[in-house]
């Protein structure tokens, strides 16, 4: 879906080779300053690759795709997004269907669908500057998604979240990364970073973890070992076996 060939960002990210596959969810991990958030603008076309290298699209370089075109195949949700004044929790949902030719029955049935997992009903009406920075950004996560809302945009392709569980309370981490798992598996390839290494290899189909601006490991969550942790984060953890699940604790 995704490709990336030696993606470069001097001093940042790369060369980064790797794709990001439709139906799957890939979740990057790494400490910060790593480059998750440059790996994640580049592939949403925000920002270039340096030298001799391609970032494609469904076998499109990304910057042979106009602005239009590229809002209707890929969503990007960046960090600490500045949020138009004087809105409503409504009206930013209104301008996530934009890109897709706005408001219809469609969109308020996926709106609708998004609320309860999400815990929007209370927050509609309410305006943004009125709201703490856990409700923002649930009103942004369902902004993004619905842009790439298949049943709404057939053209959806590539779903890319920049920490999307910061600020979040426990509930809705847990709903935000079972949505991406649904968006997965309507067909997307998803992409998120976050900083819960558990959860992340709980969720993701493939788990990237990055440091120093490249990619320590990459695969199943198999591949997050204590000795990767230890080399990556600098901490040391012990494995957990819990219900056939693996969980790394500090030691």
């Amino acid at each position: 879906m995704l490709t990336l060939n030696g993606f470069v960002q001097t001093k940042r990210v790369g060369p980064i080779e790797g794709e990001f596959i439709a139906g799957q969810l890939t979740l990057l991990i790494g400490p910060n300053g790593s480059g998750k958030s440059s790996l994640l603008s580049g592939a949403a076309g925000l920002s270039a690759s340096e030298g001799p290298t391609e970032v494609l699209l469904a076998g499109k370089a990304l910057s042979h795709f106009s602005l239009p075109e590229l809002a209707r195949q890929r969503a990007m949700l960046t960090q600490q997004a500045s949020l138009p004044h004087g809105l409503r929790g409504y009206e930013l949902l209104a301008l996530g269907a934009e890109p897709v030719g706005g408001v219809s029955e469609t969109v308020c049935l996926a709106i609708a669908r998004l609320a309860e997992p999400l815990g929007l009903a209370a927050l509609y009406n309410r305006p943004l500057n009125t709201l703490s920075g856990g409700e923002q950004q649930r009103l942004l996560i369902a902004s993004t998604l619905l842009q790439m809302d298949p049943t709404i945009n057939p053209s959806a392709k590539l779903l890319l979240l920049d920490e999307p569980l910061a600020g979040l309370d426990w509930q809705h981490q847990l709903a935000t990364l079972a949505l991406l798992r649904q968006y997965a598996d309507l067909g997307l390839a998803v992409v998120a970073s976050i900083h819960d290494i558990n959860l992340a290899c709980q969720y993701a189909d493939e788990v990237w973890c990055l440091h120093q601006g490249r990619l320590a490991a990459r695969g199943a969550s198999s591949v997050i070992t204590p000795s990767l942790i230890a080399d990556v984060f600098k901490v040391k953890v012990r494995v957990f076996e819990q219900k056939g699940r693996r969980v790394m604790l500090p030691e």
